[in-house]
């Protein structure tokens, strides 16, 4: 897999650097969506560094995050709940979203993408 992992590990820092900004801006349902896209980013960026072969398709992505933690795939599944609330206004199947619950979640989303990191070697700017 070379060093493709690179650029999805990049995309992770930046989606979770935008969703602060967001929530400072108290655009919740944006950070929202940038809380979820950092965290599939990361993932897929440790899949590729382990070589595994993942395409860019929400399930695909869940099923393989199995292969990080346990909680990657719960924690994927659960932002991914929020998004579909921020983006399209769908009824809310695991938590319903707020500011306060998008301030929550960027905190879990900062957390686990930092041991994935220091566990993978590629920490950079967070």
């Amino acid at each position: 897999m070379g060093k493709q992992y690179i650029r999805d590990w990049e995309r992770a820092e930046g989606f979770l650097k935008a969703a602060e900004s967001n929530l400072r801006l108290n655009d919740y349902r944006t950070a929202a969506n940038r809380e979820y896209f950092a965290c599939e980013s990361a993932v897929c960026a440790v899949l590729k560094l382990k070589g595994i072969a993942v395409r860019r398709e929400h399930k695909d992505i869940w099923v393989k995050s199995a292969f990080i933690s346990q909680n990657a795939k719960s924690l994927l599944r659960e932002l991914y709940d929020l998004r579909l609330q921020a983006d399209y206004g769908k009824a809310s199947v695991i938590t319903p979203l707020s500011y306060d619950i998008a301030e929550e979640y960027l905190e879990k989303v900062k957390e686990f993408i930092g041991i994935l990191g220091k566990e993978a070697g590629i920490l950079h700017g967070l």
